[in-house]
This record gives structure tokens, sequence and C-alpha cells, in this order.
């Protein structure tokens, strides 16, 4: 794939199914953009349609609830309706052998209606066409037009290998010297949206790194919860003193103890688990909403029954055995005269009490540099002024034939300041294989290109270094080239203005380079600016418009755009983006992930401060006639305060000072993915040392406080 781009041309696959015996099928997707669908008084917008080849149905086992899957997709304008799309236009009618209208030009018969697509698929889509309508004229260039997600059914998985390496031999065959900028290689379907991070991937992936993370995140949760339970069970051991004393007399061993203990311990981890099934059915869609997730919780099978099982038992008996080891150790003479004191345990709780806190800090830490690093990216100047820009999408032929028209009847408004036609926008490059006059081909680095007109630099106001933006006065222009500056670095060019360029597999001959744009970002920031270099585009590849409005009168200028658009495209409707939040999408995981992070960060100070507690409780209570004889001495609220808070606030420090290390690893990891990045100051670390400190302190304080002013005559009235 040139430059790690999930797609390809066209001919690729058409070719390898032919040439090569390890193929069994080919099945190749291209993205129908968004379109207007018409059906009798229903008009929407639909965008999540595929063209595809005629064999998908033998190849993904998608089934057809009406229609024949064999020929379904074989003649021109032919669409197969996903069950949810054709109940939207038909309703409970059989959709089959009906036509709907796309962008009121084109008739599209229905020749089939398929089950819903499961939103936990590698890609989704509502509706299918037949890859016979498709009218690029690119379709058929094998170096033009890599628009083609395509798939390959082979004989066996280890035939993979062998069709990698005659793929590249394809290649050479039918390119000839353009075949040395790509290098093809094969993914298994079932790894893609876990493992792939190319460009221009056919859905947003996730991450196995992410799937990971909220693994570790849930695990975190479950241990700061077993931690609880055996603090407060082994602080409260000598409530059970005397029960323990009593089966032991009565003839219970150390082993009948020890199960009765884990039972409890299981009993209470089920009482748990159901609960915590109620609430999931109730936060999971409230979870989704957060993380732009699809997640659900599936109790139907015996694998989920298996595992929730398998849960209950490893929590249920993790956090029951040492309270169990330890209630069952008591000697019975001790416990039954009242001489027996908990001895154990002590150390036990101290530790469990710093790793409860320390997971809270790493959490604290991670949230608050993924918010840094994205407010980093917020605030870092793009190369360009995205303020005030709006996107205008062209859904299809006419729309492009009418764009001049268009783009002069916006000028016409006090309030729109500049409009821009191009096939491309920062976010939305491409690539084609460029030859440089002098340079050999082997050399030439990996350039992405922006197709744009001659207002596209004005409009997203860039700043040139040398030479000159495009100009409409000059002809020759339209064959000239303008770069960046990292390309002019990455060729070793001195004097930029001096070399020549050219595009010949699209038929752009050698023409001069006549201005170096400062570096913007094209790209998110987990990539370092690339080399790009920006041409005027044929008219017929502008599919977007971009629309400087007058800052301040945003309103006027939508309202101005929406009245010359329904002038010329009356049976469109006019929609559009701003800029800014479309650019910001390619910082969407980064968001999710600070959300996500927020979260749990409180809740695992929350669930560690609830056993913090409960433990300040029973402490405050183990020592209220100590409290009492102290304040008779003379002892202070603030000194009695000190006393009893002291040891936490110290146990506190600590996870911390344990914490930092480990979250300060893990983050420079996490940031490593980013090409521009914050360096981490040690304000964060303090921010969140402070922040569990305080929050440990006022759960500590509430016990402390009514402890420290309780009226000692209550505490030593029996003494």
């Amino acid at each position: 794939t040139y430059g790690s781009i999930a797609k390809v041309n066209g001919p690729w696959g058409v070719a390898a199914k032919q040439e090569i015996p390890e193929i069994q099928e080919v099945v190749r997707f291209v993205k129908y953009g968004s379109v207007l669908v018409t059906q009798g008084e229903k008009r929407f917008i639909e965008e999540d349609g595929l063209f595809v080849d005629p064999k998908v149905f033998s190849v993904f086992s998608w089934k057809l609830l009406s229609g024949d899957a064999a020929t379904a997709l074989i003649e021109p304008n032919s669409i197969v309706l996903t069950k949810e799309l054709a109940e939207k236009y038909f309703g409970s009618t059989d959709a089959v052998g009906k036509i709907v209208a796309f962008d009121n030009t084109r008739a599209m018969k229905v020749t089939g209606v398929m089950e819903d697509v499961p939103v936990n698929s590698h890609f989704t889509f509502t509706f299918l066409v037949s890859m016979s309508s498709l009218t690029n004229p690119g379709r058929d260039s094998w170096v033009q037009w890599n628009q083609f997600y395509t798939y390959l059914l082979l004989n066996s998985a280890s035939d993979a290998p062998a069709v990698t390496s005659k793929l590249t031999g394809l290649l050479k065959e039918h390119m000839g010297a353009h075949a040395d900028s790509y290098s093809p290689f094969l993914q298994p379907l079932t790894s893609i949206h876990l493992h792939s991070n190319l460009f221009r991937e056919m859905e947003p992936n996730s991450s196995v790194t992410t799937v990971i993370l909220m693994a570790m995140i849930g695990a975190f949760l479950l241990l700061i919860g077993c931690i609880n339970f055996v603090n407060l069970t082994t602080a409260r051991a000598t409530k059970r003193g005397k029960e323990v004393g009593i089966r032991k007399v009565a003839g219970a061993n150390r082993l009948a103890l020890m199960r009765h203990f884990i039972g409890e311990s299981l009993i209470l981890t089920l009482i748990a688990a159901a609960i915590a099934l109620m609430l999931a059915e109730v936060v999971l869609p409230i979870f989704n909403q957060m993380a732009r997730a699809q997640l659900s919780l599936d109790a139907g099978g015996w694998e989920f029954a298996v595992a929730i099982a398998l849960l209950i038992l490893l929590v249920g008996i993790g956090a029951g055995w040492f309270p169990a080891l330890m209630l069952s150790r008591f000697r019975p003479a001790e416990v039954l005269k009242g001489t027996w004191k908990v001895t154990t345990g002590a150390r036990l709780r101290k530790t469990l009490v710093i790793l409860q806190f320390a997971i809270s800090a790493f959490f604290f830490v991670a949230a608050g540099v993924v918010r840094n690093q994205l407010e980093f990216i917020k605030n870092t100047n793009p190369g360009f002024n995205q303020e005030q820009l709006v996107t205008i999408e062209l859904r299809n032929s006419d729309l492009v034939a009418k764009s001049a028209t268009l783009k002069n009847e916006f000028l016409n408004d006090p309030d729109i300041l500049s409009v821009s036609a191009s096939a491309g926008q920062p976010g939305f490059d491409f690539g084609i294989p460029v030859e440089i006059e002098g340079v050999p081909a082997d050399k030439v680095p990996p350039l992405r290109v922006l197709g744009v007109d001659q207002d596209f630099i004005q409009t997203y106001q860039m700043e040139m270094a040398q030479g000159r933006d495009f100009s409409r006065k000059l002809a020759t222009d339209t064959l000239a080239y303008v770069i960046n500056e990292e390309a002019a670095r990455e060729l070793g060019w001195g004097d930029p203005l001096s070399h020549r360029m050219g595009m010949p597999v699209i038929g752009r001959p050698l023409g001069p380079v006549i201005g170096v744009v400062r570096d913007f970002h094209f790209r998110s920031m987990h990539e370092k600016i690339g080399p790009i270099l920006l041409f005027i585009s044929p008219l017929n590849w502008n599919s977007f418009l971009t629309v400087r409005l007058r800052s301040g009168h945003i309103d006027d200028g939508l309202r101005a755009l929406k009245t010359s658009w329904s002038k010329f495209n009356p049976q469109q409707p006019f929609t559009y983006t701003f800029f800014d939040e479309q650019f910001a999408r390619l910082h969407a995981t980064e968001r999710r992930t600070s959300q996500i992070l927020d979260f749990f960060a409180w809740l695992a100070i929350l669930v560690a401060c609830l056993g913090l507690f409960g433990l300040s409780a029973f402490g405050a209570e183990q020592r209220t006639k100590e409290i009492g004889v102290r304040k008779v001495l003379g002892a202070s609220v603030p000194s009695i305060l000190g006393l009893l808070t002291r040891e936490y606030v110290s146990l506190v420090v600590v996870a911390n000072v344990l914490a930092w290390p480990i979250a300060y690893y893990a983050m420079t990891q996490w940031l490593q993915a980013f090409a521009y990045r914050i360096i981490m100051g040690f304000g964060t670390f303090l921010l969140a040392g402070g922040i569990a400190l305080l929050i440990a302190l006022l759960t500590v304080g509430f016990h402390a406080i009514k402890a420290a002013t309780a009226n000692p005559t209550q505490s030593l009235r029996y003494e």
C-alpha cells in the first residue's frame, strides 16, 4: 500500500484473482459517499453506502432476506438495502423491485434486502450498490485512483506469504518503475479491527492496547474492592473472635472454619455480581456514549455464564482466603477468656491501603497527562487558521459541475470572505507517485498531495515561506506546484524554486515549483509533518468547498450560504460542517481516552475511600478510651486530629511516591505515539498526589473530628 494506506487501486484485485492461483475470490468495496435518497415523499441524506463486486455474498456471510444473492449486484444501478434501511423507505412492503432515486438524477432498482450488519463487525453499511454503477474515470487505473478496499479469499491461510510475494511481482509487471512506490501486504480480516492502524481505514478501528487498558482498569478496580474486603474483615476480626472460639469448642476444625469464611466471601461476591449485572445494564449505554462504543451485555450465552462464574470464584476465594486463614487461627481458650488480641494483619492492611491509593494516584496522573496532551494539541498552531471555516461537501458530479458558479454566488455576500474548491483538505490528502526532474525514483520521498484551486492557500490563511501562491492571472500555474518546507528539506533543496516536478501517472507533465508554504499539519499529531505538494486539480476532482466567513457574522454568513445553495440546488438539502470540528475528529480517540480515564480515576478513588472510611471508623473506635485519656490530660482537638490522621496521610504519601515512577514510564510510552507531545512536568504528579491526599483527609477527617470532639466522660465512665 502506498504510504501505509488501507486502500489500493481497482485493477490490483481483478488482476490478482486472474493471475494468482492461490486466490479463490476477490471482493472490492468503494465508499459511495453521502447521497440524497428519495422514495415518494421520503427524502434523506444517506452516508453509509458502498460500491461492491457482485461476488460479495459468496465471500462474506451476510444473508439476503429477499432477492437472489448470485445476481443481485451484477447490473448497473442495482442496490441491496439492509433490513433497517428498507423499512425506513418502504415500511413492511417488500422492497425488491422498487425504485429509489439517488440525488434526483439516478434511478436505483432494489434487487435485494439483507440482514442488518452487526454493530461489532469490522465495518458496517446500510446499502450496497453494484460495482458496475461506478463511473469514476480512475476506476481502471493502476496508479491514479486508489479508493478500493480489497479483500482476498485464499484457498488456505498458509498461502498468504506466497500471495504477498506474487502481488509484488504483479505490480512490477503491470506498473513498471511505478511499482517501486508500493509495498503491498496482506492482513487477516480478524486482526484488522484491533491491530491495524493504516491511513484511511474502512472505519475507525479500535486497538488491542485499548482493550488491554480497559481490562487492566477493570482488574485494578476489582482489586481495590477486594482490598477493601480484606482490610475491613481483618480489622474487625475481634468482633468475631468469640464466634470462632465457640465453633472450635463445638468441634469445628480449622479447615471447616476456612471453608465457612470463604463460603461467606463467595456468597457476598455472588450478591455483588448480581447487583453489578443490573448496574451494568443501566450504566453501559452511558459508557457507550462516552466511549463512542457499541458494547453490549451478552448475558444469554454459556460463555458469558462460565466467565461470570469463574470471576465470582476468583474474586470470592481471592478476597476471602486471607481473612479465613486469619480468623481460623484464633485460640478458643484465649478468646473466651477475653485475653486474646489481634496481633496480625496490621502490616498487611497498611500495605493494601498503599496499593489502593497507588492505583488511584496512577489513574489521576494518567488522566492529567492525557488532558495536558489534548490541551497541547488544541493550542498548537496547525499552520493555518481553522476558525470561521465551513466545509460543504459536493456530493455528486452535478454539484461538482456547478461548483465554480456556486463559488462566485457565495462571494457576492459581504459576510463571505473567500471560497476554495478542492479535491482535498488538511485531514484528507491522498497519494500519487511524483516524478522529480533530476531525482531517481527511489530517492523521491513519499510525498502526499492536495488537489486545490488558486484560492486554497488564501482561504486557509497559510503563510508562504518562499516564492508565491497560485495565481489565476497566470495560465501556466495550472501545471505548477507549491510544496511545503518539509518537502524542500527532505529533497535537500536550497533553492526549491529552481526545480521541476510532475505526476505523469495522471497526465501532468513536469512543471515548475513556484512556492514553498510554511509547514502545516495535514494529519493528526501522531504523525510528524511530512512532505506534501499542492497542485491545481481538475475541476471534476473537486469534492469540497471551503468557505471563510467574516468573524462575528457566522450566522449571517450561513444564512447567505443556504440562500445561494437553494437557488442553484433546490432539490439538495444544504449541509455543512465547521472545519475546526471536522479537523478535531483526528484526535477523537484521545478525547474519549481522557473522558474514560477521568471517570475511572474518580471511581478508583471513591472505592478506595470507601475502604478507608471503614478503616478510619474502626481505628477511631479502637482508640476511643485512649482519646478520652488524652483529652482529660489536656490534649487539644488539633493534636488528636493529627494523631488519628497522621498514619493515613503517610500511607497516601508513600502510595504516591511508589505510583509516580510507574505512571511516568507508562505515560512516556503513551506519548511516544505522538510526533508532537508535551514534556511531563512535576506539577501533574503533585496535583494528582494532592487530590488523592485531600480526598483521603476528608474521608478520614469525618471520624477523626467526631472522635476528637467527643465528650471523654462517655468513653471513660466504665473505667
